[in-house]
């Protein structure tokens, strides 16, 4: 037996609209999404920091 339901983020949503996720898990997904890439641009200057400050660059 097939469960259409979603959990995201505590909440229970129903899936039974014709599509696999609602719309409010699509936003949830795409600002997940960009604070990932936000906090992947950010690794070099975390990297250097940490290495400038050890005294390894």
């Amino acid at each position: 037996m097939e469960n259409n339901s979603m959990v995201e983020s505590g909440q229970v949503h129903s899936a039974n609209e014709g599509s696999k996720t609602c719309a409010s898990c699509r936003r949830a997904q795409e600002a997940e999404e960009m604070a990932f890439a936000f906090l992947l641009a950010l690794m070099p200057v975390i990297t250097l920091t940490l290495f400038g400050n050890m005294g390894l660059v």
